[in-house]
């Protein structure tokens, strides 16, 4: 096995400052916009009640649990900004 000599050690693409950061979010701007998750874990009964629920009143689950979160919030005395 012979030895070989190597070069100086060079910046790859890799690892230049380019390559590390990540590249910017883009702006939601769908019906998510300005909005955050908050998933909550629930018995199976309550989901399944809440799936049937949707399909009774041909709405999304989305704006049911909307209407409860506002409901909870007005019971609290809060204003209902969900």
């Amino acid at each position: 096995m012979s030895k070989t000599a190597r070069g100086p050690l060079t910046a790859t693409a890799a690892f230049t400052k380019a390559a590390v950061e990540p590249a910017p979010r883009p702006t939601r701007t769908g019906p998510r916009a300005g909005k955050k998750a908050a998933p909550f874990w629930m018995p199976a009964a309550a989901k399944k009640q809440l799936a049937f629920l949707t399909a009774e009143q041909e709405t999304t689950q989305q704006a049911l649990l909307t209407e409860a979160l506002n409901d909870l919030f007005r019971k609290y005395g809060k204003e209902p900004i969900a």
